[in-house]
């Protein structure tokens, strides 16, 4: 029996020796091609990206799918270099991986991190991107490259990202990302793209929504908004009872204006409390930020329809917000209008029924 099992291993050493021996020189002598586009080879056209550059966002979405298509090869050529060798290298007894060769260092990280943000810039213009970005947010080796993936899906934050418009199939497929994502007490920028797509899940609330409830005691005052934010849309009777609204409210009404703003439009979401939100609406509107007063009223105009029954407290402080002699003021009157408008909304100082 002895002797058996020293075969076993002898030959499982053989085996993994072969399979890293393949890995590797399956790698070296990888498919070396390289179309044209454009008269150039695709290459050169990935060399020379840059990172965050809003004129070469332009440049490419003028190339419209073809372009798309040089991004998503791109993508997909250098996430394969190395990458398989350095997995199964990492999982070898020691002893191993003193006998093969050493694995290579991740060489084209800058290239993921490029395309991928090119293509989270192009948004619903790079559709097509779809799958490989799938592909990176789960599995990609940089934490970096897998953070703005994150962010392709989210695009601008809107109802039309692309994460909206995935199918619930395609959804389950990312949620895993997302909520590794979320639970990342090392990355605060990781943590910030999953807490502005999760909003997005609402067939996963039983799952998600525990998970957001944690989020509220974030330490980044942006996630604990989008966690509020998302927890009041997923699963409003949960939010409720975590006190999301306190959060939104406290940060509306905090010194900084980043935040602040953010939480203002939060609170004209759905799933916001009237109740609650009303008030420190009006507040914002109220103060000596123009920006934050803007903001505010932008919530009142666009607030879901529950918020009608507060035409008799809305009405009167958009009115006197419309006398001022700057921007809100001008807001402020669209608003006022639209408000008035509103079919079954009385314009007297009684609040109607709900």
């Amino acid at each position: 029996m002895r002797i058996w099992r020293w075969l076993v291993i002898a030959l499982m050493t053989v085996v993994m020796v072969l399979t890293g021996l393949v890995l590797w020189f399956g790698e070296v002598f990888a498919d070396r091609s390289d179309p044209l586009f454009r008269g150039k080879p695709e290459s050169e056209w990935i060399k020379n990206l840059k990172y965050s550059d809003s004129q070469q966002v332009q440049e490419w979405r003028a190339y419209g799918e073809e372009g798309v298509q040089v991004l998503i090869g791109g993508l997909e050529r250098a996430r394969r270099t190395g990458r398989a060798y350095r997995k199964f290298n990492q999982h070898l007894p020691a002893f191993l991986r003193q006998i093969l060769p050493a694995p290579k260092p991740d060489s084209t990280v800058s290239a993921r991190v490029q395309i991928a943000s090119l293509l989270w810039s192009l948004g619903n213009d790079a559709r097509s991107a779809t799958e490989v970005m799938i592909w990176t947010v789960n599995k990609d080796e940089s934490l970096g490259v897998r953070q703005i993936a994150i962010g392709y899906f989210n695009y601008n934050g809107a109802e039309n990202c692309p994460l909206n418009q995935l199918s619930a199939e395609r959804k389950r497929e990312v949620l895993p990302a997302y909520l590794r994502a979320i639970q990342d007490s090392r990355n605060q920028g990781l943590r910030h793209n999953a807490s502005i797509g999760l909003k997005y899940f609402p067939e996963q609330r039983d799952i998600v929504a525990p998970i957001l409830v944690k989020t509220l005691q974030d330490s980044d005052t942006y996630v604990r908004i989008y966690a509020a934010e998302a927890l009041n849309r997923i699963a409003p009777e949960v939010a409720k009872e975590a006190g999301a609204m306190a959060i939104l409210v406290a940060a509306a009404k905090g010194p900084d204006a980043g935040p602040a703003a953010k939480a203002v439009a939060a609170l004209g979401h759905s799933g916001s409390q009237p109740q609650v939100a009303v008030p420190a609406l009006i507040e914002c509107m109220q103060g000596t930020n123009t920006t934050i007063a803007c903001e505010a009223i932008w919530s009142l105009e666009w607030a879901p329809k529950e918020f009608d029954a507060y035409s008799d407290t809305v009405i009167p402080a958009l009115s006197a917000t419309a006398e001022r002699k700057n921007g809100a003021g001008g807001y402020a009157r669209a608003a006022l209008a639209r408000w008035k408008s509103k079919p079954g909304v009385q314009v007297g100082t009684e609040r109607p029924g709900p």
